[in-house]
């Protein structure tokens, strides 16, 4: 709140005081930028894939939905070699809703009163500092951050535009960045969750303090070849009552002695491109020590992996434009039992890993899982970390030369579990052995009316597999789910 007075400060006396000196110190070099999405929704059994069911009336699983993502960036100088940024975010409200102060609405109350609390829905998900060379090498940025690209397999911090509800994160962390004429290396030291200040867990949750560490380096200088390497340590810090040792019974922490987990990702990823044709690979690998899990052979270690591979091609056709087929293949290590002292699942630092538009729109970061009240345990079809799947996809995009702006395109993907399923606790599959969630096609269609302004639409169908089937109460048979979606991106 306090950086939002601060703020809003600011602001107010950028517009109200005369541009001269005294302007010119409080906001040198002031400037405002941002982004604003809209993403529309209409869906059907995306939760539960099913439209009827003998006297269950509560299968009735549709979604229609608008909603709008606003990020605002202010940035300016406080030095000569010193760059502010803070950055306020929005994205509470559904068309329809009140989620905020809305003028004309009956149910509508002033700003910061109880209901319509407007500066309780907005957030500052940026405020950082960056400092040019230090030691006259390094950019140094420190504070709450964006980190990463949307889509990034391993570690990415940020707005997930696309996904249904467009969550916001960001990390806190200091990073440098140095680079010369051949390669660029950033590095990160911060915290992805932390106790309030000067207090300690009065009870031990997994995750009290969860320090972030990475490097990433990546060649420059060739044209048509990336080629990059990361690390990254994510460290748990456990505190307060061990409890029983081994997972017994009331046992709320199963680690010897407190001892944290430390979760490593190592990996090596790069895009070649030769005329037309291009292709892309990265490779993650999981180490460390895991002692989150109540597992009767503790502690476990990390052992999970992830890959991905991808090529396509763009052609220009004679009069009717460009056609650029392409396939990808992913595949992420899943858990085969809990008596194991192995944690056999892929695990990311925050992935955010994308396939169809369904099974990404309604994956588990979603306001609505995909198959979410069908799968047990609160499980999800779509996953963001790649964690025990195996994934592949076709398709096509397509621009014609009458419509330079206009983009077409349709694919096809096929999603299934690397292992079957399982409960939460104990070894038992609890979705039959059958290892296939489901296939999907989607249609999409892209308008780019400027080079900050665009459109996209689409719909898509998703067919259950024998895992879903498998889970669903007997007598239930499952109905394809279909979402219909159209969004607007505005870059300012």
């Amino acid at each position: 709140m306090q950086k939002k007075m601060l703020l809003g400060t600011t602001l107010a006396l950028a517009m109200v005081l005369p541009y001269g000196q005294l302007h010119a110190e409080i906001l040198k070099n002031f400037k405002v930028t941002g982004q604003m999405d809209l993403q529309t929704t209409s869906a059907r059994n995306v939760s539960d894939f099913s439209t009827h069911a003998a006297g269950a009336v509560a299968n009735n699983d549709r979604i229609g939905s608008a909603q709008g993502l606003l990020l605002v960036n202010a940035g300016w100088d406080l030095l000569d070699d010193v760059h502010a940024m803070i950055t306020l975010g929005k994205n509470d409200r559904d068309w329809g809703t009140i989620g905020g102060n809305v003028h004309g609405n009956t149910q509508s109350q002033p700003i910061g009163t109880a209901g319509s609390n407007i500066l309780g829905s907005t957030f500052v998900d940026q405020a950082y500092v960056k400092i040019d060379k230090v030691f006259g090498a390094m950019d140094t940025t420190l504070g709450r951050q964006f980190y990463g690209t949307q889509g990034d397999l391993v570690a990415y911090f940020g707005p997930r535009v696309g996904i249904l509800g467009m969550p916001i994160t960001a990390l806190d962390t200091l990073r440098v960045d140095w680079a010369n004429d051949m390669l660029g290396v950033t590095g990160i030291a911060g915290k992805t969750s932390g106790n309030t200040v000067a207090t300690t867990a009065a009870t031990p949750p997994l995750n009290a303090e969860t320090d972030l560490t990475g490097i990433t380096a990546m060649l420059k200088g060739h044209e048509n070849m990336n080629l990059g390497a990361y690390v990254y340590e994510a460290e748990t810090h456990f505190n307060g009552a061990l409890g029983t040792p081994n997972g017994g019974a009331g046992s709320p922490i199963p680690a010897a002695g407190g001892l944290n987990t430390s979760l490593w990702v190592v990996g090596a990823k790069g895009k070649l491109s030769m005329g037309p044709i291009w292709a892309g690979a990265e490779f993650a690998k999981n180490f460390g020590t895991d002692r989150s899990q109540t597992i009767t052979n503790f502690p476990s270690n990390y052992t999970g992996w992830a890959g991905k591979v991808d090529a396509g091609l763009k052609a220009e056709l004679a009069g009717l434009g460009s056609v650029g087929p392409w396939g990808e293949f992913a595949y992420g290590t899943g858990q085969r039992d809990t008596n194991s002292n192995q944690n056999r699942g892929f695990t990311p630092i925050a992935g955010d890993y994308r396939a169809g538009e369904i099974y990404t729109r309604f994956n588990n970061l979603s306001a609505v899982g995909l198959g979410a009240t069908a799968l047990p345990g609160g499980n999800t079809v779509g996953n963001s970390s790649l964690n025990n799947r195996v994934i592949w996809g076709l398709g096509v995009k397509l621009n014609p030369s009458m419509w330079q702006k206009l983009s077409a395109g349709v694919s096809y993907w096929d999603y299934r579990a690397q292992v079957s399923p399982i409960a939460a606790t104990g070894g038992a599959a609890v979705l039959g052995g059958n290892k296939h969630f489901g296939s999907e096609a989607d249609l999409d269609l892209g308008w780019k009316h400027s080079e900050n302004v665009s459109f996209d639409a689409g719909v898509g169908r998703f067919w259950a597999g024998g895992a879903v089937n498998n889970a669903l109460a007997a007598g239930t048979g499952s109905n394809p789910a279909t979402a219909l979606w159209g969004d607007v991106h505005l870059k300012f």
